[in-house]
């Protein structure tokens, strides 16, 4: 696999934003410096071939705004692997002393006819079991703190090498950040886990 770092001429802090079709991609060209023998352009490095080809085919690339610096070889590196969530065990219930049989009265005709279900032992215990996991899961993943969505799209870009058209909304995003052991904060982030996490998922699904 090939890492190549672009430069960006003039410049030591420069967030390009490059037109792919109806999306935009940010490359944030950092690390420049001013001397006393001229400006040492800021860079931009990247292994993501994808990435690659959108710089490399931009306007900006052909205009010399941005170009090529160097070249390196690295070894792939597997994906991380998100931490499982701890197994939460249930404590068995403590058998109950038999009670006195009694006559139940007969159900009126409407209850009959609609009878409500009653929940049994094993329904409950499985959504108890679901939100200790959900919670459990939260607590394991990094706490990232952004102010909006351009952040946590920069930072899981920068880091994980995730290209931003995947990741255009905020539940996009932090489903993205959680496979990589990270949950975002602050910006309009709900946790993961939670009722409105749920519900923001539910509808970008409908959506």
């Amino acid at each position: 696999m090939e890492k190549i770092t672009y430069g960006a001429p003039r410049l030591i802090d420069w967030v390009a934003q490059i037109k792919v079709g109806a999306a935009t991609v940010r490359v944030h060209f950092t690390g420049g410096a001013l001397t006393s023998y001229g400006v040492t352009p800021a860079e931009f490095s990247t292994a993501d071939p994808f990435l690659q080809k959108v710089i490399e085919n931009s306007n900006f690339f052909k205009e010399g705004r941005i170009i090529f610096l160097r070249k390196t070889t690295v070894a792939d590196t597997a994906k991380p692997q998100p931490k499982p969530a701890p197994k939460v065990q249930v404590p068995t219930p403590a058998p109950e002393a038999a009670a006195p049989q009694t006559t139940a009265p007969a159900p009126t005709p409407d209850e009959a006819q609609n009878p409500e279900p009653t929940p049994t032992a094993e329904e409950e215990v499985s959504s108890e079991n679901e939100e200790a996991v959900a919670a459990a899961a939260a607590d394991s993943l990094k706490s990232v703190e952004v102010s909006c969505i351009q952040d946590a799209q920069a930072y899981l870009q920068e880091n994980f090498n995730i290209p931003t058209y995947k990741i255009r909304t905020r539940p996009a995003a932090q489903r993205a950040a959680a496979e990589h052991g990270v949950m975002f904060v602050g910006g309009g982030f709900v946790p993961v886990g939670s009722e409105e996490a749920e519900s923001e998922q539910t509808a970008e699904a409908e959506e």
